[in-house]
């Protein structure tokens, strides 16, 4: 196997719901799963513009990457993913842009636990970031 792609993914967070959207059935990585907004890195771009530009191109947000929480291999493990955190600059709706997911929804952790299918180590993934949320930082 060649070198992994390396992508972001995009935990974004309003109202204490998070952004997941449904891959499109076609896609070649986790088709039909409910996933954060994640995409690979070009050439030359650092991880945080990646978030920024995938988040903009995927579901029209304008978001800012604010800090790397989390790194794990894809279940294949042909891609790294680099899981970032990210703050929606407005109150812009998220839409439905190009072909990547079939359906967005804003979920809390227990809503996103029910969906199906989802990959458990997602969900791990967002609830650590509920849980530093209600552990202040010293």
């Amino acid at each position: 196997m060649g070198e992994k792609v390396h992508v972001v993914a995009a935990i974004i967070e309003r109202d204490g719901r998070f952004l997941v959207g449904k891959r499109s059935p076609h896609k070649q990585s986790a088709p039909g799963y409910w996933c954060a907004v994640c995409g690979r890195i070009e050439a030359g771009e650092s991880q945080a513009d990646a978030v920024v530009r995938e988040v903009h191109e995927e579901v029209g947000l304008s978001v800012q990457a604010v800090e790397k929480v989390a790194e794990c291999d894809t279940h294949d493990g042909s891609a790294l993913i680099h899981w970032w955190l990210a703050a929606p600059l407005d109150d812009s709706r998220a839409a439905l842009l190009g072909d990547e997911h079939t359906e967005l929804r804003w979920v809390t952790l227990e809503e996103m636990r029910a969906l199906d299918p989802v990959f458990a180590e997602d969900v791990e993934i967002f609830a650590e970031m509920v849980e530093r949320r209600r552990v202040p930082r010293r």
